[in-house]
């Protein structure tokens, strides 16, 4: 018998040596291939060097930024924190409603859209609920002669802050009747937290003036700053007998929260300073935003200017205003400048002050009225923005020329009439002043 040998036949050589070219033609394209090591290992090479050359963009527009710097960190509770809570950073547009006039961001990516448009009044709020809205500052009105002087005051950059804060107060000339007012820095030696010097405040205001020009905005609370216990009292003060915010709570901007009042202007600052602000920095607002928010309503809610100027019964709680109560707002009656500590809920009618359908009733008497809380009405709804007339004077950072009682305050408030304190009017008080009538609102850019 013959026994067969061993060994590899032609057909089997073959098929080997097709095999072990295809492996080599697989392994030359994992190396050499489009999507190979080698152009991966170059694809990463390449995304190394932009991410270098970004971080550089980055660092040198953190540089740029820190140009107009805050003085002060926002220390919350602490009483310091003058300068805001904000910092630079990458603007997140708001989707679809940025446009060569304006250019609405978010504060950063917790916040969110919840309403309306810039030709409405558009509304983000962060993740707590707090909402604002963007008040629109045309970017084309630097190009008018009207506001720049012609052309001698048109700012030549982002950071010709005279220039920039010129033309604004020209664009709001309407609602500036008292010019001896200015957004300057004064001493405060009542509180502890003002600002440190006139640097430390121009740098806030010149942080403010550059956002708005850039970005054609800022935002502004959609309601005065609310708490969720009424305050019946002054703070307490510290061993110096000097006023701090020191275990006061953090401000809310959110429907059916009691007014934060009894707070003086400082305070107000150093809380509006304190809260949620993304990125960005949040602060009471200056005389010239106050005005900007007025020529908005004026120039986007068609609010004619005397509504602003002269009375503004019909946009706002005063004593001699009529509205419906939302359904969810409380209110507290005043009579003979006394407020009540009973809170009542709108559909609780109370006689002379409040009928069974939530309407208030106009009062005759001077120092009579109804404090509510935040949101009061839809009818005191402007843009979006409620209360901007009425219900409590708010704070500002604005310098009246009274000696005695430089900080000035705006709006209006429940026991006045709409004629003697319109939306754009300018009053004042002392810097250890505080009492019912008076809150603010928090800005933010």
């Amino acid at each position: 018998m013959l026994k067969n040998k061993k060994g590899i036949t032609l057909v089997a050589l073959v098929v080997t040596i097709v095999v072990l070219l295809i492996l080599a033609g697989v392994s030359i394209n994992l190396v050499l291939g489009n999507n190979g090591i080698i152009a991966r290992a170059k694809d990463a090479e390449t995304k190394s060097a932009e991410g270098s050359q970004n971080d550089l963009k980055g660092m040198n527009g953190l540089v740029s930024e820190m140009e107009g710097a805050l003085a002060g960190n926002g220390s919350t509770g602490s009483g310091s924190g003058n300068g805001g809570a904000g910092g630079s950073g990458t603007d997140t547009k708001v989707p679809a409603e940025a446009t060569a006039e304006t250019a609405p961001y978010f504060p950063d990516n917790t916040f969110t859209k919840k309403e309306g448009t810039i030709d409405t009044g558009l509304v983000i709020q962060d993740a707590s609920g707090n909402e604002y809205v963007w008040v629109v500052v045309p970017k084309s009105l630097y190009n008018n002669t009207a506001y720049n002087s012609n052309n001698a005051k048109k700012p030549s950059s982002s950071t010709d802050y005279a220039n920039i804060e010129y033309c604004l107060q020209q664009y709001t000339a309407t609602y500036r009747k008292e010019t001896s007012n200015s957004d300057v820095y004064y001493p405060d030696d009542k509180n502890v937290g003002w600002f440190a010097d006139e640097t430390a405040y121009n740098n806030l205001k010149n942080s403010m003036l550059k956002s708005v020009y850039e970005n054609g905005g800022f935002y502004v609370g959609r309601y005065e700053a609310g708490i969720g216990t009424n305050r019946a009292s002054k703070s307490a003060t510290n061993s110096d007998g000097k006023y701090t915010i020191e275990g006061m709570p953090t401000p809310v901007t959110k429907a059916d929260a009691y007014p934060y009042t009894y707070v003086t202007r400082t305070q107000a600052q150093n809380l509006a300073s304190n809260v949620n602000s993304g990125d960005k920095t949040s602060s009471l607002m200056f005389g010239v935003q106050w005005d900007l928010v007025l020529a908005f309503m004026h120039n986007k809610g068609n609010i004619a200017d005397s509504t602003l100027t002269s009375n503004s019964t019909t946009i706002g709680n005063y004593r001699d205003s009529t509205f419906q109560l939302s359904q969810t707002v409380k209110y507290a009656m005043m009579s003979d400048w006394t407020l009540s500590s009973t809170w009542n809920p709108s559909t609780t009618p109370t006689a002379n002050f409040v009928d069974s359908s939530r309407n208030k009733i106009a009062q005759s008497s001077e120092g009579n009225g109804i404090l509510v809380t935040t949101g009061t009405s839809e009818k005191n709804k402007v843009m979006n923005i409620y209360d901007i007339a009425g219900n409590v004077d708010e704070w500002t950072l604005e310098k009246k020329s009274n000696t005695d009682s430089p900080c000035a305050d705006r709006g209006g408030d429940s026991y006045d009439t709409g004629s003697k304190h319109p939306a754009a009017g300018r009053f004042s008080g002392s810097t250890d002043f505080s009492d019912y009538t008076l809150g603010f609102r928090v800005s933010l850019f």
